[in-house]
């Protein structure tokens, strides 16, 4: 649909720490620069240097326990 182009779903933060790489297609490493993109494209801001590590760290609170998958049950 036309209408949907350029929009991508946007998954949970939860457990974001753990999810690298970053972004649709995987182009980012860390989360550190993930944030720092997204002041820029998002904000229109270059983030210091601080508050990106403050960002990071918000994030980091998001941590829980995964979901014990199906195929983990298994004797």
């Amino acid at each position: 649909n036309e209408a949907d182009r350029r929009y991508f779903k946007v998954p949970t933060l939860r457990n974001i720490t753990r999810t690298a790489p970053y972004f649709h297609d995987g182009s980012i490493p860390t989360l550190k620069e993930a944030v720092r993109q997204m002041g820029w494209h998002q904000l229109g801001r270059k983030l210091k240097e601080e508050e990106i590590e403050k960002l990071v760290a918000f994030l980091a609170t998001l941590e829980g326990e995964l979901p014990k998958l199906i195929s983990d049950s298994r004797p």
